[in-house]
């Protein structure tokens, strides 16, 4: 064999040997894409304003989700999302979910969304209804209050907006931005502390509905607080409701 003849064989040998590894590396792609695809995060609104764009550029839930904005579309596959925000929700629309008319594509992509079984996360700042805390006959806020309360009782979450990131990473315990320690985040999830037959006190940081509903459980009329205390306005509304009064202390 001449050396002319050995060069060409060995080239044939190094051709079938990049056309094997090319072939790998695009079943390696292929299966990759098969197996670490992103779950999906459908943000719902009713109109297209700047509460989806906030979303759709945050870092931390574009690393983790594939984002998409929904502009009411009624035959969206609601099927292939793993979670749902909503981006606004109108007096309006509140009062036909809960009373399951969907005769607008929001509404109905809302309730299809329910009766799916999907879970759905509402950010405080979204509700139209609470515009209109102060100025709102108590009679008649109450009676929307109640509306809001069933769809949380069949599931629909609903947070402050700090609180949304956590909440859609699905963290129990949310703590505040500038506190890394583990003692703080203790502090945080600390349940209420009798101090009289009357009145609870609060070691956390941020009091949600769930707290009220704890201290109201426990007959109490009173919570007290540090200044610093954050409590959520669904928090507010409770203990409005049920006649709950905070003190600083």
């Amino acid at each position: 064999m001449d050396l002319k003849e050995l060069v060409e064989q060995i080239a044939v040998k190094v051709a079938e040997r990049i056309s094997e590894l090319e072939e790998a590396s695009e079943l390696e792609v292929t299966s990759c894409g098969e197996l670490c695809q992103k779950p999906k995060l459908l943000i719902l609104t009713e109109d297209h304003g700047t509460a989806c764009h906030e979303l759709l550029e945050n870092e931390s839930l574009k690393h983790k989700y594939e984002m998409i904005c929904s502009l009411n579309d009624e035959s969206q596959d609601l099927q292939q999302f793993d979670k749902i925000v909503l981006g606004s929700l109108s007096n309006s629309s509140l009062g036909k979910i809960t009373e399951g008319i969907g005769d607008t594509p929001f509404t109905a992509l809302v309730i299809r969304s329910i009766l799916m079984g999907k879970q759905i996360i509402v950010p405080n700042e979204a509700m139209e209804l609470f515009q209109y805390r102060e100025t709102a006959p108590k009679l008649y806020y109450g009676m929307m209050m109640q509306k809001l309360e069933f769809l949380k009782h069949i599931g629909i979450e609903f947070c402050i907006g700090d609180q949304l990131e956590p909440v859609i990473f699905g963290d129990e315990c949310v703590t505040e931005k500038n506190s890394t320690a583990k003692e703080d985040s203790k502090a945080l999830c600390q349940p209420c502390e009798n101090i009289s037959d009357n009145s609870v006190k609060f070691t956390k940081r941020i009091i949600t509905e769930r707290d009220i509903r704890e201290a109201y459980e426990q007959h109490a009329t009173q919570i007290c607080i540090s200044e610093k205390t954050i409590i959520t306005d669904l928090a507010r509304e409770y203990a409005e409701q049920k006649g709950i009064s905070f003190t600083i202390g």
